[in-house]
């Protein structure tokens, strides 16, 4: 039997590596793939995105090969969340069978227009302290200038994107398993938006609290890893 197949898509301003480590928790019964997107990590020479289409499209090119007919799922946080959901639709638009399961994590559902997480014209200082707030960026990271000024344009280049985000509202829903994930301190995704996931799949649907903020990933880790493990191995027993 082929093993399961699981993509992880990074946050805004993210690469794969912040996956790597995940690598030595994730059973050995699932294949393991970070997706790296353009203008980071290895992929640092790549122009980055000026639409979120350009996004999806990317990740379509670097994955649809290696999506046979063995079972996958899709992990995302964040923007990761929008670009698995709209990485599946167009999957299944080629004529290509859809994830097992998505994990859809800190991330409102996608026909709720709202103000996002961090607003890519703010101000350097400002944005710092924005992203300080939310947790995800080490302090460490702006005091070094060379690293700061790598990362605020990669940044900001995803922010940009998901602004031309539109989303399609005639379309049938997925059949995947969805297994929406949160922090219960995350103050900026509530429960209600995160229920409305629900309305994009005919699969089940469950909604998983952990211990932590927006990135109550590096909060909860071992729990989380513990979470994707016994999940995934469901789907495919």
């Amino acid at each position: 039997m082929k093993k399961l197949k699981l993509f992880a898509f990074p946050y805004a301003g993210a690469s794969s590596m912040y996956y790597y480590k995940w690598k030595k928790h994730v059973t050995d019964e699932i294949d393991f793939v970070p997706v790296e997107l353009a203008g980071r990590g290895t992929r640092s020479r790549d122009p980055l995105y000026r639409t979120f289409d350009e996004v999806v499209n990317d990740v379509y090119r670097q994955i649809a090969h290696l999506i046979d007919d063995g079972p996958y799922s899709f992990f995302g946080h964040s923007m990761g969340s929008l670009l698995a959901f709209e990485l599946a639709h167009k999957l299944r638009e080629n004529g290509r069978h859809e994830p097992n399961a998505m994990f859809l994590s800190g991330r409102w559902a996608p026909h709720i227009a709202r103000t996002d997480l961090v607003n890519p014209s703010t101000p350097d200082e400002q944005l710092k302290e924005r992203l300080l707030e939310l947790g995800g960026t080490s302090p460490e990271l702006f005091e070094n200038p060379q690293l700061a000024d790598t990362f605020i344009p990669i940044l900001k280049a995803d922010f940009y994107a998901m602004e031309s985000y539109e989303y399609a509202n005639d379309r049938q829903p997925l059949s995947a398993i969805f297994n929406v994930m949160t922090g219960v301190q995350d103050w900026d995704v509530n429960k209600r938006d995160l229920a409305e996931w629900g309305n994009h799949t005919t699969g089940p649907f469950s909604l998983h609290k952990f211990k932590g903020g927006h990135f109550y990933l590096n909060d909860s880790f071992d729990t989380v890893i513990q979470h994707i493990n016994r999940s995934l191995l469901n789907t495919v027993q």
